[in-house]
């Protein structure tokens, strides 16, 4: 069986007896499929799946047995989670081209969020230079009740429709994971006209991406705002929008999903941000730090944002170190893009005298975090000694203030 045809059959119903048979396991179920009387073939694809839904693609996927994969799609593939917000960004009613729709994670969310019945429609047009990405685009659509018809051709040479709007992840593997704008499939060149012709236009990059201030955008111009989206403590992308009603007059947006709270956002036009630099030039004078008071880790979608200083100003906050340090309070702000922690001791970054104040604190595990400082975590945590009577949990907290290396010694709190 070629990989088609290997994909065709899982897609096909003779496979539902054999989903609903298996997918219930809390391990693969190696056993079961060989009462199932497949070929050698098809128990080798249904197995891949198998493994897929029952391991990376929950990472992925909200419900990871209603989808098909290969291992690059899987690992390219938005997740589901920052799929469904980022569709917001575009109005309802509204045509939208998702270019590069890979295993259709982002068209899917789309479909949702533009409210497509299940019958046929081409208010979202997925389209991908992979004849397998796009069947498994259509299949995908199927299990989670939506019909797309994904057109399989390169991006450039495809003819949009004169009012559609533009979703785009290009393709930043071509030629090596990179950040690189210039280095992605298709060319900047090609997604710039394209960008310039749209109403709106929302393309995703890495969280790493900084043009320098000469970077040359093209035909399109530069975004009118750039947002850096965070899930559950990693950032997962960030996002170049051009002419997007939802986030008119913002500059820079950082948005944060916790299970326990939902997503926030926190956005800053050019004026914040201006008038945070200024704040922080003014504040890194006077920022001292004493045992009682409290420090904030925030998340990282503001350091990748670099919006640390401008929320710090905007809660009368101070920043400790530089622009991506800690934030200090002598009282904790509530806020969910913030982990409070109270200082209960301050040491100089010295190893002997780290392990020796571990003996003293009653802390059954050890949380490290660094800032600003070049320190193997890992190493220093096997040198901490803990209470195993205890059920606290301690956090060490390493940054650099002034030409000292600091290590504050705190317990979290809940604000």
């Amino acid at each position: 069986m070629d990989l088609e045809s290997d994909f065709q059959w899982l897609a096909s119903f003779s496979t539902d007896e054999a989903w609903a048979y298996c997918k219930n396991a809390d391990s693969f179920p190696k056993a079961r499929l060989a009462k199932l009387g497949l070929s050698p073939d098809q128990s080798h694809w249904l197995q891949t799946q198998m493994e897929f839904a029952i391991g990376p693609a929950k990472r992925k996927v909200i419900q990871p047995w209603n989808w098909f994969w290969t291992k690059i799609l899987l690992e390219q593939a938005s997740d589901q989670w920052v799929a469904e917000q980022t569709a917001e960004d575009f109005p309802k009613g509204v045509q939208v081209v998702d270019g590069c729709c890979g295993a259709g994670v982002d068209s899917i969310a789309l479909a949702e969020h533009l409210e497509l019945s299940s019958e046929a429609s081409d208010s979202v047009l997925p389209i991908d230079a992979s004849s397998l990405a796009c069947q498994l685009t259509r299949w995908n659509a199927r299990q989670n009740g939506f019909v797309l018809n994904p057109r399989h051709a390169r991006f450039e040479e495809v003819d949009l429709p004169a009012r559609a709007w533009l979703h785009l992840d290009p393709d930043r593997r071509a030629s090596g994971r990179t950040v690189d704008v210039y280095a992605t499939e298709p060319s900047w060149t090609t997604i710039a006209t394209r960008i310039d012709q749209a109403p709106g236009a929302s393309v995703k990059s890495a969280p790493g991406f900084q043009p320098d201030a000469d970077f040359s955008w093209g035909e399109c111009g530069a975004p009118d705002a750039r947002r850096w989206i965070s899930r559950d403590g990693t950032v997962r992308q960030q996002r170049l929008y051009w002419r997007i009603p939802r986030w008119e007059n913002a500059a820079r947006i950082a948005s944060g999903f916790r299970k326990a709270s939902g997503w926030h956002h926190e956005v800053f036009d050019e004026e914040i941000l201006e008038d945070s630099e200024r704040y922080f030039r003014i504040l890194h004078e006077r920022t001292e730090i004493q045992a009682g008071c409290y420090v904030a880790d925030h998340d990282p979608a503001l350091r990748a944002a670099g919006c640390v200083v401008a929320l710090a100003g905007r809660l009368q906050m101070k920043v400790l170190g530089n622009e991506f340090g800690y934030c200090l309070a002598n009282q904790p702000v509530a806020h969910p893009m913030l982990r409070w922690f109270r200082v209960l001791d301050l040491l100089p970054m010295d190893r002997k005298k780290v392990r020796a104040m571990s003996r003293s604190m009653p802390f059954a595990t050890w949380e490290l975090k660094s800032r600003n400082v070049d320190v193997d975590l890992i190493q220093l945590r096997k040198e901490l000694l803990i209470d195993k009577n205890s059920e606290r949990a301690g956090s060490l907290l390493i940054t650099k203030l002034g030409k000292q290396h600091l290590c504050m010694v705190c317990e979290e709190i809940l604000a």
